[in-house]
């Protein structure tokens, strides 16, 4: 998501001085905030798409933090600090103004369950319905992904085909410095569907050597493929995996 992000604003923002303070694909909060306080540098497509990455993001930071939290509490209890003492820290003040002990319990019950919890664990309503809620998303995306994948599975397969077919050809952009990881991986993807998940999987690795061969283009100033055919696929390779129109060099 950070470097969708990030070929976003370099593909609006080229020369803007705002894009060097990048804060790097690896601070993920920093990315965030950057986002967030440049979204007005895009425009349509560009600035929905910036925008639905953005939340994806900050759902994913979200949670990420849950197993911090809860290791967090456990080891303020293990040094003998009073629930009184959590709640009052976590802000969970009831009406009178005094610390509300239950409500600390119940982050540290919900937030056990987001992290270990079983769809079968029932012990508090409130962790029952957390459970379900989560459990339903997962299902809803999963089916909504590997829908879309089976839709158009016969021309992602066919395109991912072409782009092996040209990269053996070095038709195709390389960075040499690179280990052809996710070229081996959209060779294996193609070779090994099992089922519709692994299918719908397959538009992922195309999308990766795309992002791959596209930021390197960008960085060394070169075309990301010698040929119109090959030029033309990774158009339409960027077409169906979301990775937006081919960048210009130059």
């Amino acid at each position: 998501m950070a470097a969708e992000l990030y070929e976003l604003h370099i593909a609006a923002g080229k020369d803007q001085e705002y894009l060097e303070r990048w804060p790097g694909d690896t601070d993920l909060l920093g990315v965030l905030r950057f986002a967030q306080e440049y979204a007005g540098a895009l425009k349509g497509d560009s600035f929905q798409k910036a925008a639905v990455l953005r939340m994806q993001l900050a759902e994913w930071l979200r949670r990420a933090a849950d197993p911090f939290q809860l290791a967090a509490i456990d080891d303020a209890r293990t040094g003998h600090l009073k629930w009184e003492e959590i709640a009052l820290k976590l802000g969970y003040i009831s009406r009178s103004g005094r610390p509300n002990p239950g409500s600390a319990k119940n982050l540290r019950d919900r937030l056990y369950v987001a992290v270990n919890g079983e769809p079968g664990d029932r012990r508090q309503p409130q962790v029952a319905h957390l459970i379900d809620r989560r459990e339903a998303e997962r299902r809803r995306a999963e089916a909504r992904f590997i829908e879309a994948g089976e839709a158009r599975y016969a021309e992602v397969d066919a395109v991912a085909r072409a782009l092996l077919d040209r990269y053996e050809a070095e038709e195709i952009l390389i960075d040499p410095d690179d280990d052809g990881f996710w070229w081996e991986e959209l060779a294996d993807a193609v070779d090994d569907r099992q089922g519709p998940a692994d299918r719908a999987r397959l538009v992922v690795y195309v999308g990766a050597v795309i992002r791959q061969t596209y930021a390197y283009a960008k960085r060394t100033n070169q075309e990301p493929a010698s040929t119109d055919r090959s030029r033309n696929l990774l158009e339409k390779a960027a077409a169906i995996s979301g990775n937006g129109p081919t960048p210009a060099a130059g």
